[in-house]
Formats: structure tokens, sequence, C-alpha cells
């Protein structure tokens, strides 16, 4: 049998969550749960109508319209970088004289490769923001004249 003094014994009762029966009181651990994803083939809640998000055919060619504008931007955006890039590449692979030049013990053509790049990912970065805050402006004004 087990002595009800040392906190082991059948009789405790939880109070605010300690144990409650001994000088050795511990806490009690909280209740176990099961967490599972919902079932295959069960219907999932419907979500509640939004009154922004009609279903008519003007909003979807409108909506299409916006992703397609968005994709090409981003393709746009994805090959002038890449452009710019490889621009850079050849100016380091025509200039061999760069390597000559070192600032700081290093290379101008490795400062180039290591920091030449990121005035271009910022540029792009700006370009992509305000055409895409373009488009989307222009969506919001054609869904609300509609």
């Amino acid at each position: 049998m087990s002595d009800p003094g040392a906190g082991g014994g059948a009789g405790e009762v939880a109070v605010g969550g300690v144990a409650s029966g001994g000088p050795a009181a511990r806490p009690v651990p909280p209740a176990r749960v099961s967490v599972t994803a919902p079932r295959q083939g069960a219907p999932l809640a419907a979500g509640a109508g939004h009154p922004a998000l009609d279903r008519s055919d003007t909003a979807t060619v409108y909506v299409r319209s916006l992703i397609r504008s968005q994709l090409r931007l981003a393709l746009v955006c994805a090959a002038g970088f890449v452009v710019s890039l490889g621009m850079l590449w050849l100016v380091l692979a025509a200039a061999p004289g760069l390597d000559a030049v070192v600032v700081a013990g290093v290379p101008v053509s490795w400062l180039l490769l290591a920091f030449g790049s990121y005035p271009a990912i910022i540029a792009f970065a700006l370009i992509f923001i305000v055409a895409s805050a373009r488009n989307e402006a222009g969506y919001r004004s054609l869904t609300e004249a509609s």
C-alpha cells in the first residue's frame, strides 16, 4: 500500500493544478487531447460569405486579369534581374584588370561579385512593389466601378 502522506496516494484531490495531500505536492499534468485531421470525404465547414466576394462572371474576369498582370510583372522583374546579373558577370569577364586592383586586401572583382548584386536586388524589389500596388489599385478601381 502507498503512504497517503507521501504525495502518491489515491485519495489526493487536485486544487488549483497542484495535488494536495503531502509535503511533496506535485503539479497535476493537464489532460491529454488528441488532435486529428478531418476525415477523408467529410464536408468542410462552409465559409461565411463576404459581400466583396461576389461570384459573378465580371468579378472572375477581373481577378484573372489581375493574376495575369501580377504574373507578367513577376516574370519581367525576374528576367530583368537575371539580365542585370549577366551584365555584371560580362563586365567582370571583360575586365580582367580588376583582379589587380585590391581594396582592403580583397580584389575589386570579388567585391563586385559579393556586393554588386544588392543594388539590383533592391531596385527590382522596389520596382515590383510599386508596380504591384499600381496593378492592385487598378483592380480595386475596376471592382468598385462595377
